[in-house]
């Protein structure tokens, strides 16, 4: 999946018929689309995570360079690159797929990262732990459950900011 040439409408066809019903078939999906993943973003103009990091960075007033970011479905760590330029250094991530995992080990912006396929498995996270959790693009068909925002919040400091977007745009 590392063609170069591929073009908007590719990326979008790539994403339409790989993407299934069966857990393991979405999870190959993203370990091979894992190399790619951000050119491939840019190249379709997938936004989500820009918004709601924009979201995050207008509506958080504490120290961010003390807050612990739980980024879960952190992906290829593109949310931690975005949230490193506001000031943010602490995040520990979670991800249903190794190669995914293993593009977000490569940012070298992660003191912790974690493979868990949320639903199936609980959020590996302790309770009352995190100043900000993020997710954003995994609360979906053939994705984590929506039962997992009760562990999220869990997972989350009282009174903590947490953002999960679930636009394709």
């Amino acid at each position: 999946m590392s063609d170069c040439s591929r073009t908007r409408d590719d990326v979008f066809t790539l994403f339409q018929f790989q993407i299934g019903d069966e857990l393991q078939q979405t999870i190959t999906f993203y370990d091979r689309w894992a190399l790619t993943y951000n050119q491939d973003t840019t190249l379709i103009n997938y936004r989500a995570i820009h918004h709601a990091v924009d979201f995050l960075n207008n509506h958080f007033s504490g120290n961010r360079e003390e807050v612990q970011v739980l980024d879960v479905a952190c992906g290829s760590g593109l949310a931690a690159e975005l949230m490193v330029k506001l000031g943010f250094r602490l995040f520990v991530g979670v991800d249903g797929s190794k190669g995914m995992l293993e593009q977000a080990a490569q940012t070298g912006l992660y003191q912790d990262l974690k493979l868990a396929l949320l639903g199936p498995e609980p959020l590996p996270a302790p309770p009352d732990t995190f100043d900000v959790v993020i997710m954003v693009g995994a609360l979906d068909d053939g994705f984590a459950p929506v039962s997992v925002v009760r562990e999220l919040c869990n997972a989350a400091k009282p009174d903590t900011r947490r953002i999960w977007r679930e636009s394709c745009s």
